[in-house]
């Protein structure tokens, strides 16, 4: 039997990618099946790491092979940095990587168009309904667009993809879309050079675009977010987050407009559904912003939040692969790295390396 290659490794790097990715050293050993003594030998240098294990060590960080010789580590973080986060509750690899991956390829994006983000000057020492009616303004969202959305459900349109083309449009910031799953993160968003928000597709779409306008406000504020599902049930104890909600509920749904959709009295479901559906929100979004603004009582407001709560949700279809990629590198990083790709000034492998899509769902989109 061929005897393997081995190779030695920066220790400070093997450390930063583990760190990075919010592993354990015990985690690395069991994916690695080694024991944890003998891996701590080849994180620390004692040993070199085989090839085969360089290989599997590569896919569990998701990082090219040549990573393990160039990454400056004095240049990362590891997460957003949110004074709020209960820094004793471990945060899933998952954001770790989704992290990553984001600001991987905003500096891409940065990189071949030389752009940075554009965010308003504007002050946020407001109100949050002040600060809505503002931005809302400066977004020239389009109420027509938005009622065909939801009126004709075009294929792959969505009023989130809508309200995510706006910002990435008007501000330069990428909005990425990734799995999240049971990781307890609604979304986060870094603030930078080039800022980036990521969405847990595994959300559904009225969540997600709700988390989208959450984040956009930390955004404003020229600062990182994350949102956690234990921050919002404690919200009320977390100014910021309050803050960051009763903005995004007044900019997706102005007091006036709401008044002049409803149709008095509002006694089931159904009637919140449309209106809902209106807005591009959840029914949730949709009661919590009729009983702020006095429409529905609180003993009224509770019976429909029970009912609602009592409903099953609606299990998710065959997911769309082509579209899904697509959401997951942001369609402003997509289309501007194709543009570099066409121009000659990406190869095709490096388009494919960039983007990690998939060779036949690539070839559609070039």
């Amino acid at each position: 039997m061929q005897e393997q290659s081995t190779y030695k490794i920066n220790p400070e790097i093997l450390h930063f990618m583990r760190k990075s990715a919010g592993m354990t050293e015990d985690d690395i050993a069991k994916k690695l099946k080694l024991s944890k003594s003998k891996y701590l030998k080849i994180e620390t240098g004692e040993l070199p790491v085989s090839q085969s294990e360089l290989v599997h060590l590569a896919d569990i960080y998701k990082r090219p092979l040549i990573a393990f010789y160039s990454v400056d580590t004095t240049q990362n973080t590891e997460l957003p940095h949110d004074y709020r986060l209960n820094r004793d509750k471990k945060i899933s690899s998952e954001v770790f990587l989704a992290k990553r991956k984001a600001l991987y390829l905003a500096e891409e994006l940065r990189s071949i168009t030389g752009r940075k983000t554009e965010l308003p000057n504007i002050n946020t020492n407001v109100s949050s309904l002040e600060l809505a009616n503002r931005v809302r303004g400066l977004l020239e969202v389009d109420y027509q667009i938005i009622n065909e959305i939801v009126e004709t459900k075009p294929k792959d349109e969505t009023v989130l993809s809508y309200y995510k083309s706006l910002i990435e449009e008007k501000f330069f910031i990428p909005v990425l879309e990734h799995p999240l799953k049971s990781s307890g993160v609604r979304a986060f968003s870094v603030y930078g050079d080039v800022s980036v928000m990521v969405l847990n597709e595994s959300d559904q779409n009225e969540v997600r675009l709700f988390s989208l306008f959450h984040e956009f406000c930390h955004l404003l504020k020229r600062q990182d977010g994350i949102c956690t599902v234990d921050i919002e049930k404690d919200k009320d104890n977390q100014p910021e987050e309050k803050y960051c909600d009763e903005f995004a509920a007044y900019l997706l749904m102005p007091e006036s407009m709401v008044k002049s959709s409803m149709q008095l009295p509002l006694t089931n479901l159904k009637q919140i559904d449309t209106l809902a559906k209106k807005f591009g929100v959840s029914k949730l979004v949709t009661l919590i912003r009729l009983k702020e603004l006095n429409i529905l009582n609180q003993p009224h407001y509770k019976k429909l939040k029970t009912e609602l709560e009592s409903i099953n949700k609606k299990a998710f279809g065959r997911r769309n692969w082509e579209q899904t990629y697509i959401k997951r590198t942001s369609r402003l990083v997509l289309s501007n790295l194709i543009d570099s790709y066409k121009r000659g000034d990406l190869t095709y492998a490096s388009l494919a390396t960039i983007t990690g899509i998939k060779d036949k769902y690539l070839q559609k989109y070039i």
